[in-house]
């Protein structure tokens, strides 16, 4: 199985474009968004991949009436803590809940909302941020590929 992880694309549609131009060349089975999309145009750009996408909602989202538009249109899945197969998405806003989400029956666990990239394994679950999208606390573009349960950081 091979999944792509992001977070935090805050409205940058130069990053996202960028990103999506250079993730269209991978082979993969769907994508896992960890928060933080913002508004529902950066989100309808997406919709080029063709792929099922999983949306954990972030604390800087906007208007999730919209957002959920969008979602539902293209019969994505969303919401503040999302199952995909063999893992969970949550953006990571309060620690207490990322700590409970650890001690589920799941593969991976997908957080977001720090913009820095991290893989840390614990009790045989990876717990995976793959950093930000939009580059703009870091300045560094980062995304993880997942594959057959090998975790890459791509900076773009």
């Amino acid at each position: 199985m091979k999944f792509v992880a992001i977070s935090d694309t805050h409205d940058n549609m130069f990053a996202i474009r960028d990103f999506i131009d250079e993730i269209k060349k991978e082979k993969f089975e769907f994508l896992v968004h960890a928060g933080d999309v913002i508004a529902p145009f950066a989100l309808r750009e997406f919709e080029r991949l063709n792929k099922q996408i999983y949306i954990s909602f972030g604390n800087n989202d906007g208007d999730r009436n919209l957002l959920m538009g969008v979602i539902e249109k293209n019969k994505w899945t969303a919401a503040d803590i999302v199952s995909f197969p063999k893992g969970v998405v949550y953006h990571g806003t309060n620690a207490n809940i990322v700590e409970i989400l650890k001690k589920l029956n799941v593969e991976f666990l997908i957080v977001g909302h720090s913009h820095k990239p991290k893989i840390e394994r614990l009790n045989g679950i990876t717990v995976l941020n793959p950093g930000e999208i939009c580059g703009y606390l870091t300045e560094k573009r980062s995304y993880a590929i997942v594959e057959d349960g090998d975790v890459t950081i791509v900076e773009f």
